[in-house]
């Protein structure tokens, strides 16, 4: 009995600690660390390797970066090789196996998603271009609904203590891009057409039945000649496109110039923004909404 009450203020100061703890993420974008953390909740812990404004193709793999990944329950990534210029050397240096591709603990968005822009056959002349498809399907909040869904099922996995809890924020937050879509996709479905720098917004105009009729980029990843720009500005006179979309980090004097030449507005879209969990990425999908609604005739 005396071993007992010597050990039994250390179980009891031990078990709230077991009773809540919190399952480790780490996300490769700001997206989609706030879809994590609207499914993960106050049970998980949500870090991200990406800054709000960074190219998510192009994030520097500094060892800071590794040590993020190197006590990771859980690595939620876009996939279809967004960021496979840059994460595959982090998940190596971090050592942790839990995390790497196949494994429990690594959950891709786009398996979960119905994919656009997939191709069977892919060569250097045609760009930098996703063969398994466009990995900008976060930009789509009904997208966004069932891989929050899939989230919750792989966490119920890793957390089974906690698993109704991630399903039922799962369901939360489902309704809350259901309601978004429903409300926002009449106002725009009428809207003018739209150019775009590069096709990042596919699965967002997609949704909202926003049609792009071209691109500043001929090419992913090839800068226009001066040829291309001059049918581009000659397109956007005729058809009286009065927006070109552009991700911050691609806004330059070639989107500029574009704009002056035809008198299309700038818009500029956010593919992340500043916030916490569903209300964050729900902010970046209103502040699309407004933008997009702002060119409208």
């Amino acid at each position: 009995m005396k071993l007992l009450k010597l050990c039994l203020p250390g179980l009891l100061l031990l078990f709230p600690v077991l009773a809540h703890a919190e399952v480790h993420i780490v996300a490769t974008l700001p997206a989609l660390g706030q879809i994590a953390a609207a499914v993960a909740g106050e049970d998980g812990e949500v870090q991200v390797l990406a800054r709000v404004g960074q190219d998510p193709h192009f994030v520097p793999p500094k060892p800071t970066l590794a040590r993020h990944l190197a006590d990771a329950d859980l690595l939620v990534t876009a996939g279809l090789a967004l960021e496979g210029g840059w994460l595959p050397p982090l998940v190596e240096l971090s050592r942790n196996s839990r995390i790497r591709v196949g494994q429990p603990g690594r959950f891709a968005g786009s398996d979960a998603v119905e994919v656009l822009g997939g191709m069977a056959k892919v060569d250097r002349s045609m760009g930098d271009v996703h063969p398994e498809g466009n990995p900008h399907w976060w930009l789509d909040p009904l997208r966004v609904a069932a891989a929050a869904s899939a989230l919750a099922g792989r966490l119920a996995e890793l957390d089974p203590v906690h698993a109704d809890a991630y399903r039922q924020r799962a369901v939360v937050f489902s309704k809350r891009l259901q309601s978004l879509v429903q409300e926002w996709k009449p106002r725009l479905a009428a809207g003018s057409p739209v150019v775009s720098y590069h096709d990042s917004y596919r699965y967002f105009s997609e949704c909202f039945a926003i049609p792009v009729i071209g691109f500043i980029e001929p090419k992913p990843g090839v800068e226009p000649s001066t040829r291309h720009l001059d049918e581009l500005v000659a397109l956007i006179t005729a058809r009286k496109v009065s927006q070109v979309w552009v991700e911050p980090y691609h806004l330059g004097r070639i989107v500029k110039r574009v704009a002056t030449l035809s008198g299309a507005s700038v818009a500029t879209m956010p593919d992340a923004v500043e916030g916490e969990g569903a209300d964050g990425y729900m902010t970046m999908i209103k502040r699309l909404l407004e933008t997009a609604a702002g060119g409208q005739p």
